[in-house]
């Protein structure tokens, strides 16, 4: 595979994407539909614009798609067509309809598609992941996760049609953490309290394996800090993580002092980089990155639950997640 990426999109996640691929020793060419190409190119002093998305796909080895969410869908069939390998920020697409039709459309063509679900690979959340599987915790009970900030001011986020609001912008990722730790879930109930432009979801999930998980995602017009906080509790001990902390990662339980639970990260390292590093090792090697198509596509199933949960004011039961075919 030659060394170019197609970065599609250059608002404000391209940010993350474009640093991150010129570190990682890649030519990049953008597009952006909105027409700010050239000033992520000169901001980052890196990469190149295309003329049109038709060079771009003629050009790229990789895709990246850095659009709004309700563009995905048809700009990764566009990347499809040129069977081309596609990273596409989170989520995967717009509807859960929409996400159903892209994984299995890749996966039949054998071509890998793969979800930016980039909170995995902060340190404190890959720790967190590491430290329940090796028992630390003993058997999950319950999980608390909560994402605030501030409240979009302009632009698409504000149309609720195009971006899904604060539950794909800020929840999506901690459903993928809550599966990533308690595994699936099998029923959602959820309500939205929304105040001109302040918006905050709360989810109750349960899982499978009889785990409780408690999701709260705010937008707030408060001038507030962009905040992370999760806890993790099982019958042998908690596991807290706050970006508020000069210690992002904390354990309390059983385990020896000397366990080695805080996570051994370089602040100078993005997880950005380490996301698109994984998904490019498994495109060159075969093998399964930290976060799969389906991975992305069950995210959605959830996100969906809660949404019609909200609509509906009742719990969603959850069909059991069948198998399919992988298409990372």
């Amino acid at each position: 595979m030659h060394r170019t990426v197609g970065l599609i999109g250059a608002g404000g996640i391209a940010n993350a994407h474009l640093p991150a691929w010129l570190d990682l020793g890649y030519d990049v060419v953008v597009h952006s539909p909105a027409d700010d190409a050239e000033q992520l190119v000169r901001r980052h002093g890196g990469g190149r614009v295309a003329s049109g998305l038709g060079e771009l796909l003629a050009t790229a080895a990789v895709v990246d798609i850095c659009t709004p969410t309700d563009t995905h869908f048809d700009l990764a069939l566009a990347a499809l067509e040129h069977r081309l390998p596609t990273v596409c920020e989170k989520p995967l697409t717009r509807t859960l309809g929409e996400a159903e039709e892209l994984v299995a459309r890749f996966a039949e063509a054998g071509v890998p598609l793969f979800p930016a679900h980039v909170v995995r690979y902060f340190a404190e959340y890959a720790e967190l992941r590491a430290a329940v599987a090796r028992g630390d915790v003993g058997r999950v009970a319950v999980q608390r996760h909560t994402r605030q900030g501030r409240s979009p001011h302009s632009g698409w986020y504000l149309d609720a049609d195009r971006s899904g609001g604060v539950l794909l912008d800020l929840m999506i990722h901690d459903i993928d953490v809550s599966r990533w730790i308690g595994g699936e879930v099998e029923r959602v109930f959820a309500r939205t309290h929304a105040v001109d432009g302040s918006q905050s979801t709360q989810a109750f999930l349960t899982h499978v394996s009889g785990a409780i998980s408690v999701l709260t995602a705010t937008w707030t017009t408060a001038p507030i800090d962009f905040r992370t906080h999760f806890e993790v509790a099982g019958s042998h001990g908690v596991l807290h993580g706050d970006s508020d902390e000069r210690r992002p990662f904390r354990y309390q339980g059983e385990a020896a002092a000397d366990a080695g639970i805080l996570p051994d990260f370089s602040p100078l390292t993005s997880p950005y980089r380490a996301e698109l590093g994984d998904f490019l090792d498994a495109i060159a090697t075969g093998g399964t990155p930290r976060v799969t198509a389906l991975d992305g596509l069950q995210a959605m199933r959830v996100a969906d639950a809660v949404a019609r949960s909200v609509a509906e004011s009742l719990p969603i039961d959850l069909k059991p997640a069948t198998e399919e075919a992988s298409a990372a």
